[in-house]
């Protein structure tokens, strides 16, 4: 039988790569072999001048060309929309205005236009954090960055990521030389579309092609020299980790997601006794347990067999990640299979022996599920007494630099790009929820983009926007006089209302605490409820009078309103005033 050609996907995204060679496997898993590399582990792959190579953007072929041999066929992926997802947009009315929210600029443009050459019913218009929202917003669009929609209490469409285009499918298969009519990828094409919006929340990487990536394999690619630890934080963890490496008990490895769980199970193999042996990993999340329980332990019907990941790990390290999300009616057979150290395949009858040493991973504290009787407690103890914690970037702020810098030299960028050092200490004013992941995807989207120097404008814009507001809300409140806050008072005086000025200030002080802002509807309860009653005319003119004084930000429309920095001011001066 001749080999399989190989599709190799290189993207920087890790969701957005999951997601495409999904679609991918359910187009032509049968056909070709899918081998999806994420830029970051780029340096450590080999592409062969064979491969046919997918790139999710155009933008990234800068970077990706150094690793690219000679004469291979590269193909820029064309996105177009998963219209499964889009049901409740086509259904509504026509003439809606809708704020359309992507991860970057060029991406919400590029969005923008294709869904006003699409769904052209409607009026769209591109989110940025630096500028207002438009007051008559009817939608808010995303595409599957539910974490980027601004606050405002706006009704959301999560239509998920863009997919790849049907020009795409076809263009790749004409290099790879498939005789493949267009009907038959058309399909296929429609039916990856289900599959994807049946498994939008849970692109993970199935252990049947895990065997492809770099952070699957059956090598693993990383050592405890690979790990940046200036901090104390890290260098505690390094030091647990390798103490354990030398046990051939189970680790247990939990942390944020993002933090770097994956390549710190791949050091502790490679520091191992089982080192010399393969290296495979499988996810738990998003799987059916029928087909984990095949994942875990192979087939064998009709004289057929398939081995499972417990067999292909022989001699070596089986990392089961987000074992969280393990079924609880897998847990028994899992205990059952690390105390006797036997799988028996699905169908079969034989016990077979395997000797694996296991590394589990999980974003959430085992212990925690376990109360809750989510996780067994013979399976906790069993799997999750030695135990390593890797810290959140947050908590690692002196590696912060170090991570970078390292990053930019291990991916042969351009010779000279370089970061200031006023733009790391500016990017560490940022909270960094995807931790070490999320830096990295920014840093390689910057490099993209510039030839030299990595700037403020180069950052994704809506790191860019929420930076400028985490500056902003550090910035300490300046000192008010006692001259300044009898003139306010004096200026809501002349209107005859400080009480219900007061009272109104209290309620988006209240607001802002829980991350909301206001429409006049809903100050006109609060204040109902708090014994004040004021006609819509009324209530106007309070925040009309209050917005310019400064005291609050008034926006029109579903945005809302918040209290101002100067406004919060003022309520502390007025109750010091009067204690």
């Amino acid at each position: 039988m001749r080999p399989k050609k190989v599709l190799t996907i290189i993207s920087i995204q890790d969701e957005y790569l999951a997601m495409i060679s999904k679609q991918m496997t359910e187009i032509a898993g049968d056909l070709i072999r899918i081998r999806p590399i994420s830029i970051k582990n780029l340096s450590r792959e080999e592409i062969s001048k064979d491969d046919i190579v997918l790139l999710g953007a155009n933008f990234i072929f800068p970077l990706v060309r150094p690793f690219l041999p000679d004469g291979v066929n590269c193909v820029i992926a064309e996105r177009g929309f998963n219209y499964v997802n889009m049901a409740k947009l086509l259904s509504s009315p026509k003439g809606k205005n809708i704020l359309v929210v992507n991860d970057t600029k060029e991406n919400t443009d590029e969005t923008v236009q294709a869904l006003q050459e699409a769904v052209f019913e409607h009026n769209y218009f591109g989110y940025n954090p630096d500028s207002d929202i438009p007051f008559n917003i009817d939608y808010v669009v995303t595409l599957g960055e539910m974490q980027l929609v601004p606050e405002g209490g706006f009704e959301v469409i999560d239509i998920g990521y863009r997919v790849l285009a049907l020009e795409t499918v076809f263009e790749v298969f004409k290099l790879l030389g498939l005789d493949c009519s267009h009907f038959f990828l058309t399909n296929r094409y429609m039916k990856s579309l289900v599959a994807l919006s049946n498994d939008t929340n849970n692109l993970k990487t199935p252990a049947s092609f895990s065997k492809w990536t770099g952070e699957g394999g059956k090598t693993a690619k990383y050592f405890f020299d690979d790990v940046i630890a200036n901090s104390k934080a890290m260098k505690d963890t390094l030091y647990i980790a390798k103490k354990l490496a030398k046990i051939s008990d189970p680790v247990h490895i939990f942390g944020e997601t993002g933090t770097g769980k994956r390549m710190l199970a791949q050091a502790i193999h490679n520091d191992s006794f089982m080192k010399d042996g393969p290296y495979l990993s499988i996810s738990c999340a998003g799987w059916p347990p029928d087909v984990l329980e095949r994942y875990f332990y192979g087939t064998e019907l009709d004289g057929q067999i398939s081995p499972g990941i417990f067999e292909m790990a022989n001699g070596g390290t089986l990392c089961i990640e987000d074992i969280d999300e393990l079924p609880i009616s897998l847990q028994g057979r899992l205990l059952q299979t690390l105390e006797e150290g036997q799988v028996i395949r699905l169908g079969g009858k034989q016990p077979i022996s395997v000797q694996v040493r296991i590394i589990t991973i999980s974003n959430n504290d085992l212990s925690l599920l376990m109360e809750e009787n989510k996780f067994r407690k013979d399976l906790f103890y069993y799997l999750a007494v030695l135990t390593c914690k890797v810290p959140s970037l947050s908590e690692r702020k002196e590696d912060f630099e170090s991570l970078i810098q390292t990053y930019l030299q291990s991916h042969l960028f351009h010779e000279k790009l370089a970061i200031p050092p006023d733009l790391i200490n500016l990017l560490k004013h940022y909270s960094w929820p995807g931790n070490v992941k999320e830096l990295f995807n920014a840093v390689s989207y910057m490099a993209c983009l510039v030839e030299k120097e990595l700037t403020l404008e180069s950052l994704p814009f809506y790191i860019k926007g929420r930076l400028q507001k985490n500056i902003k809300e550090s910035i300490p409140l300046q000192e008010m006089t006692e001259s300044e806050l009898n003139e306010l008072i004096l200026n809501i005086e002349e209107h005859g209302f400080l009480e219900e000025s007061l009272a109104i200030l209290e309620i988006f002080e209240q607001g802002k605490k829980q991350c909301e802002s206001y429409g006049r509807t809903v100050v006109k309860g609060r204040l109902q409820e708090n014994g004040l009653t004021l006609s819509e005319q009324q209530l106007r003119l309070r925040l009309e009078v209050l917005n310019q004084l400064e005291l609050l930000n008034v926006r029109q429309g579903r945005s809302g309103t918040t209290i101002s920095r100067k406004g919060e001011l003022f309520l502390q001066m007025i109750r010091l005033k009067t204690t």
